[in-house]
């Protein structure tokens, strides 16, 4: 019998509270449940509020009571994966709690663990159809929220499961000459240039120089190219291929706010290098957020991947309580109440990201793989209601007419340059196989 199976997946479910019933939620359940291999991406951490913050944070410093599992589970998830910006937020305490409370709800998880064994191993699930395997990976984190190597004589690391890259500036030989020239004048190396004279830091390659904590090189064209770290593909690459032997398929997630320009529109080089990598070593699709707003569709090689699926839930307005690292970082008094020192930043944006109609459109994916081939593909359109009263507008619906044709629109043009053809029919998107 030829193996096969139907997915879904969403994109960031930042869940900071409770989700009542609501209307609409019925017919988001069942179109979730329809599929049999059911994954979201959980952005926040799971506390009891008690835990002291780390000195960093994603962004905002989120955390949720861990009774909001169960709203998730509600919806029908049955894998749940959490390496992303904000996995320690709340530092070792926090991860830990957060590991403890999705075991005790008895969900496959994955992403994060107390090394980077354990982060970067996949969450295996058994289906009427088959088995599963799901790895959660990270591009957008603190050095210190990396997983770390358990060794013979040490521990392991707790963090997540990383995905480093490099990136390389390309200038003229003017520009060069004046990178040198500026360097010299203000020292910015100095600290740098003595460490690699004691031999702590490696020197650049030849050809190159760094500026900084940037690194250019001479070319034709000025630019910027970034590329996946060699070590950490390896590893997904080993994990996809150790997984198969004993699941029927793998999808891969990956949590990444870098952007190839401007804009939050492209994904960067080196996510699109490595998402074709892990296809390459098997995987039937990759899975991409981060940046909460859509990211064009690409079928390579028969199987899909999707750059960004936006936002699930959007819920970081409801944040319960901020540290004072986050008074400091926006020029507020330490005593600002939460609900004020949120809406000062916000006021400061241009376009914040409550004010953006492109972080309250999202798609569910569905689709079905027959052996070794994908046979079908669509995406049902999702609105989270941005004109909405903000308590109601940060709930995932499937998407009205109106809205499903803006979010075919936007998701067409961004497919389009990796020549995914796509068609909106009955309230769904159909994409060419």
């Amino acid at each position: 019998m030829e193996k096969s199976m139907t997915f879904t997946a969403t994109g960031d479910a930042l869940i900071l509270k409770h989700i009542p019933d609501y209307p609409e939620f019925s017919e988001l359940k069942d179109f979730i449940m329809s599929a049999e291999a059911r994954i979201t991406n959980l952005e926040t951490t799971l506390t009891d509020g008690g835990c002291f913050p780390s000195a960093f944070s994603g962004g905002t410093w989120l955390t949720s009571r861990p009774g909001v599992l169960e709203d998730l589970k509600r919806f029908g998830f049955n894998i749940f994966c959490w390496a992303n910006n904000h996995t320690m937020d709340y530092s070792y305490d926090g991860l830990r709690m957060t590991k403890a409370a999705l075991d005790a709800a008895k969900v496959a998880h994955c992403g994060v663990g107390e090394n980077l064994y354990e982060a970067s191993k996949a969450a295996m699930v058994d289906l009427p159809s088959g088995r599963v395997g799901v790895i959660s990976i990270c591009s957008t984190h603190d050095p210190a929220a990396r997983a770390g190597i358990q060794s013979q004589s040490q521990p392991g690391r707790p963090g997540l499961n990383p995905l480093r890259f490099s990136s390389l500036f390309t200038v003229t030989e003017d520009q060069m000459k004046a990178l040198k020239e500026i360097a010299a004048a203000t020292r910015i190396n100095n600290r740098a240039d003595f460490s690699k004279v004691q031999g702590y830091t490696l020197r650049e390659p030849e050809g190159t120089f760094d500026f900084g904590s940037s690194r250019f090189v001479v070319g034709d064209v000025p630019g910027r190219m970034t590329k996946a770290n060699e070590a950490d593909t390896a590893r997904t690459v080993e994990t996809i291929k150790d997984a198969l032997l004993v699941v029927d398929y793998v999808v891969v997630v990956v949590h990444s706010h870098e952007i190839k320009g401007d804009t939050n529109d492209e994904p960067d080089y080196f996510f699109e290098e490595f998402a074709r990598k892990c296809i390459d070593a098997g995987a039937c699709a990759v899975v991409g957020g981060g940046t909460h707003q859509l990211k064009g569709v690409e079928i390579y090689k028969q199987r899909p991947i999707f750059y960004s699926l936006g936002n699930f839930i959007f819920q970081n307005a409801f944040v319960e309580k901020l540290p004072p690292d986050y008074m400091e970082k926006n020029n507020l008094p330490l005593n600002t109440g939460t609900a004020s020192a949120f809406e000062a930043r916000s006021a400061r944006a241009t376009v914040s990201l409550h004010a953006d109609v492109a972080n309250f459109y999202s798609i569910l994916p569905w689709f079905r793989m027959e052996g070794e081939n994908l046979t079908k593909l669509i995406l049902k359109p999702i609105s989270l209601g941005k004109n909405l009263p903000q308590y109601f507008s940060t709930w995932p619906r499937i998407a009205d007419e109106t809205e499903s044709a803006e979010i075919f629109d936007i998701l067409s043009k961004l497919s389009a340059p990796y020549g995914t053809e796509m068609k909106l029919k009955d309230g769904a998107i159909e994409v060419t196989i």
